[in-house]
């Protein structure tokens, strides 16, 4: 199809449903302009009779519809599977739009764009032309030979017979510049699959129990002998180890940790826990019990990704925590969005009411973290200081760090204990 100067136009469909007749027809003149075909729409019925009669390329769909909805819209279109682009508009404010944006994707539906009204003709052309424009051609797919078989329980029990599993360091930074401990970040490198991630891996050890022991024995046992190293350097730092739900499981954990930390001489406040909320949810009581037991044998314990479970609160409450870890997803979002900003606030102030230490992971740059020191923030971790490292490399970063901030003091032999510990 073309327009009288002979340019191409996209011949594409468009439904447009609003609860009021002069912006939907002023919406598909717009479109019409451009060479769709547009069809009108101002009850939901009719709106979901012209969808079931010819799914349209895309739709234009305002939230606010009488005694109707947006939403409701939404969840009928997920019922008609349907594979179209879908336009969001609306009157009220940016984070209506964000949430129904965000029930549009857990859907599985195409969201496009969200358009904020009064709607300008600039904006729904600027809509369309993207829809209109075809998708890449997609490469020709050859079959691909078959990879190695599925991870098991005895791969990994294999791997760490091997050698092949490794631990990398990452550094938490005080808001003073000190840097008085590292999280503890497991890594696997199979000689056939190359890097394996741990979100492929630890559930399967996490199915077996005996492997999974293994596992987190290796890791603390591994963690312990950084930590000499370290200290052996003139370079001690806390080591924070993330442990699964199957060891909160275990009443006599707390037990071994310490028989662990004796054995290899390792002072107390020189290993630290980290648990994830979901970890923690898992059973209340047993969890609050071991990390009680955990606390009181000289383990600091930190409440890993603190904000993205479904219970915070009472998790916090319940639980024995010296720290908070606030997730990464507020703290990458704390200069665009006022919302983040009100929650990391929060987080710092809850917090220091509580005689906890709180730390910010995912901080990236140099705004962010000034940022979060104005808030207040204890302590920080991420990539704008350093991505996690090998033991080596890691050693070498601290002692470079520790060269160029020469006012930051030294930790004690053992980190610190107590409030003050951040791990």
């Amino acid at each position: 199809m073309r327009n009288l100067s002979g340019i191409r136009l996209p011949n594409m469909r468009l439904v447009v449903l609003d609860d009021d007749a002069a912006t939907t027809e002023f919406m598909a003149t717009v479109a019409r302009r451009r060479g769709w075909r547009a069809s009108t729409a101002t009850r939901p019925d009719v709106f979901q009779d012209l969808i079931s009669a010819d799914p349209p390329d895309a739709i234009l769909l305002d939230l606010q519809l009488g005694a109707s909805d947006g939403i409701e819209q939404l969840r009928f279109l997920h019922t008609r599977n349907y594979r179209g682009n879908i336009v969001l508009m609306s009157g009220f404010d940016a984070r209506v739009l964000a949430s129904a944006q965000e029930i549009g994707d857990s859907l599985g539906l195409t969201i496009a764009a969200v358009i904020e009204k009064p709607v300008r003709i600039a904006r729904i052309e600027k809509v369309l032309a993207a829809i209109e424009r075809p998708p890449k051609p997609q490469a020709v797919m050859m079959p691909e030979p078959a990879g190695p078989r599925a991870i098991s329980p005895h791969d990994i029990d294999q791997a760490i017979a091997a050698g092949d599993m490794a631990l990398q360091l990452q550094p938490i930074v005080a808001a003073r510049g000190a840097v008085e401990r590292a999280e503890a970040l497991i890594r696997w490198c199979d000689p056939i699959r190359g890097p394996v991630l741990p979100d492929a891996f630890v559930a399967v050890a996490e199915s077996d129990g005996a492997v999974m022991d293994r596992l987190t024995k290796w890791v603390a046992e591994t963690a312990a002998q950084h930590y000499r190293r370290l200290a052996e350097l003139g370079e001690p730092v806390q080591i924070c180890i993330n442990i699964s739900g199957c060891n909160l499981r275990d009443a006599d954990f707390p037990d071994h940790m310490a028989a662990l930390r004796e054995r290899m001489s390792v002072p107390w406040g020189g290993l630290a826990i980290e648990i994830t909320e979901s970890v923690a949810m898992y059973d209340l009581d047993a969890t609050a019990s071991v990390l009680a037991r955990l606390r009181l044998k000289g383990f600091a314990v930190a409440l890993d990704d603190f904000g993205t479970g479904h219970s915070s609160l009472t998790t916090l409450r319940r639980m024995p925590f010296s720290t908070i870890k606030i997730d990464k997803s507020f703290v990458q979002d704390l200069l665009t969005s006022n919302d983040s900003l009100n929650i990391v606030r929060s987080v710092i102030q809850l917090a220091r009411d509580m005689r906890l230490s709180c730390v910010a992971e995912g901080v990236e740059n140099a705004e962010v973290a000034a940022r979060l020191v104005e808030l207040g923030i204890d302590a920080m971790q991420g990539y704008y200081f350093s991505k996690p490292l090998p033991f080596d490399a890691f050693a070498e970063w601290l002692q470079a760090h520790r060269a160029a901030n020469p006012s930051s003091p030294l930790p004690t032999a053992g980190g610190g204990l107590g409030t003050g510990c951040l791990s």
